[in-house]
This record gives C-alpha cells, structure tokens and sequence, in this order.
C-alpha cells in the first residue's frame, strides 16, 4: 500500500529492495484459520488481519484459501524445457490466476520479444504482482471479466485453480464445467492456432468419470502429451497433498472428425480406472 500510495503521488514503483520483500509473499492457500475468529490458536493473525485489510481485501483473500496454492519451481522449470521443445520460444504468453508470477519467476523463454500477460483475481495478490512484474500487462480480476481477445496467446500456461464449484461466466455458463475445466475451455479460445497450452490441473480433468469436458477440449486440441505428478509435489509450497497432472494441448484449426482414446478411461493391472493416456503410457 505505501508503494501504491507512492506511485498515486507521482513517484516510482516497486524498487529491487521492495520487491525482494514482496516476492516472499506465497498467498493465502492452506490459511482458512486465520480467517475464522473461533479458532483461538490463530486469534493473533486472525486479528492482524483485520486491522490491515480493507473489508472488500479480507474478503477476497479469505475466498482464496482454497484455491491459491502456488506452483514450485521444481514444477516450472520442466514445463518450460517442454515448451521450448515445442516451438515456444517468445510470443504473446497468458497466465490465467497467477498468484504472484510463479510462472514468470522462473521464466527463461528464450527470446527476448517475449510479451507476459497475466490475470489475478485476488487484489493483493494481483497488486503484488504487478510490483513485481512491472513490464508484464497483468489485470486484477477474475478470469471471467479479464478483457482479452480471442485467438491471439501463443502459449497460455499456469496453475488454475482447483474446486467443484462453477465460475459465471455468461459465455461458459452452458457447459456446467467446474472451475479447472472452465479454464481449460475459455483458454482455448484466447490461443491462436496452433499455439500452446501447459496447465496443471486435478486429476480430476483427466480421470473423472463424466467426459464431457475431455470431449469439449479434444474436439478442439491435440493432446501432446500429459504427466502426473506425485501426490506431494505440492506439499512444500502449498502444504497440501493432491494428485495432479501436466496437460499439453496444441490447438486445432478445425474440428477433429473422431474421438481420440485419451477422451476415455482405461483400468490399470491392478483395476484402477485411470485415463486410457496413463494406462497406455504407465512411463
């Protein structure tokens, strides 16, 4: 907020000095007690709170306990040799729910006519972000009311969020997905053809058994390839165990005129049913 109000008076955003403070902030994933005022062992955060958000500020980041758990690099770094590997080497590149820039943090497209946009649906979070990104053109809203055009990202990459819940988003509405498969169908749209799309994800976009969302994405993209990832990949960063997965897409200019396999389940030795993609690629 000092830095805001500096930059309101006229004066310089973010310095490196500040930004080495800001950039230790990781978000308010796995803290849903310091938000509730009945539990007495967090009283002292839960009061700290309080006294230095705004009202419309609290809320927000209490909304976003369950859902901004951020990505470690242990994660990105390979991402981004895959990407590299696939042609994207600059260009016009999207993060939906960046949290504080994970992504951008451990960046290393190799051109430098790279051009980073970013979404952020928390205010602090975004506002930080923004300190710490400052040639980056990142909006502080919710995914559903960011105003990007279609058909434009070379690459659209990053952590969406988890949950069963939906996002409204008149022009997805239709498709009843939940929040992680929503931001699968809105990025598509905003990739040109033939661009990229890298998302960690639930398992659950994958393995669940209701394909509707998988059918939805591979009328519409190629599946390069996907990884999963160990149940405690997060657990460092997050404090948080969940079976995730990679997901490459590559974006089709017209419509694919059969169902490939990966859209289905298959069952594993032991009976697991898993998607066919992991069943065929146990690698």
């Amino acid at each position: 907020k000092e830095i805001e109000q500096r930059v309101a008076n006229g004066g310089s955003p973010a310095f490196e000095d500040e930004q080495k403070i800001l950039a230790q902030y990781t978000g308010w994933g796995g803290l849903s007690d310091a938000f509730d005022p009945n539990k007495s062992a967090w009283s002292n955060e839960y009061s700290q709170l309080k006294a230095a958000l705004s009202e419309s500020e609290y809320e927000a980041a209490r909304s976003s306990t369950l859902t901004a758990f951020y990505t470690p690099a242990t994660v990105i770094h390979p991402i981004y040799r895959a990407l590299e590997r696939f042609g994207v080497k600059g260009g016009k590149i999207l993060e939906p729910s960046m949290g504080t820039g994970a992504f951008l943090a451990h960046g290393h497209v190799g051109s430098s006519d790279a051009k980073f946009y970013g979404v952020e649906l928390d205010s602090i979070t975004g506002r930080i972000s923004k300190q710490l990104y400052q040639k980056a053109n990142i909006q502080v809203t919710g995914y559903e009311n960011a105003l990007l055009p279609d058909n434009y990202f070379d690459c659209v990459m990053g952590n969406v969020p988890f949950g069963n819940f939906q996002v409204n988003d008149p022009q997805y509405n239709r498709l009843h997905f939940p929040i992680h498969d929503y931001f699968f169908a809105k990025s598509i749209d905003k990739l040109r053809t033939g661009g990229i799309m890298a998302f960690i994800t639930s398992s659950g976009t994958l393995d669940k058994k209701d394909d509707r969302a998988r059918k939805y994405i591979a009328e519409r993209c190629d599946l390069i390839g996907a990884v999963r990832l160990p149940n405690n990949a997060f657990k460092a960063n997050a404090g948080t165990e969940v079976v995730s997965d990679i997901i490459f897409l590559q974006k089709r200019d017209r419509p694919i005129d059969h169902e490939p396999d990966w859209v289905q389940l298959g069952k594993t030795e032991d009976g697991f049913a898993i998607n066919q993609y992991f069943v065929d690629h146990p690698e």
